[in-house]
């Protein structure tokens, strides 16, 4: 059976972090105060940032429906 070749990943570590850290709070809001002590941002940056990921849809691997309920979390964190 031939291996399969591992397709690295087109975001960095703290970039992929951001985006899982985005995803899993989402349900609950947003996760606000653990952002700045986790990644050391304002939370401002970090929703700016995690929408310049979201632009990248083939980089963020996560499905239209994920995607826009992340989309429209940031919008609302941003407003």
């Amino acid at each position: 059976m031939p291996r399969r070749k591992s397709v690295p990943d087109p975001l960095d570590p703290h970039e992929r972090a951001m985006l899982n850290f985005a995803r899993s709070w989402a349900p609950f809001g947003g996760g606000d105060d653990e952002i700045f002590h986790l990644f050391g941002i304002p939370i401002s940056v970090f929703y700016r940032r995690v929408l310049a990921l979201l632009d990248k849809p083939r980089a963020t691997r996560l499905d239209a429906p994920t995607s826009e309920a992340l989309k429209e979390l940031c919008a609302r964190k941003l407003a």
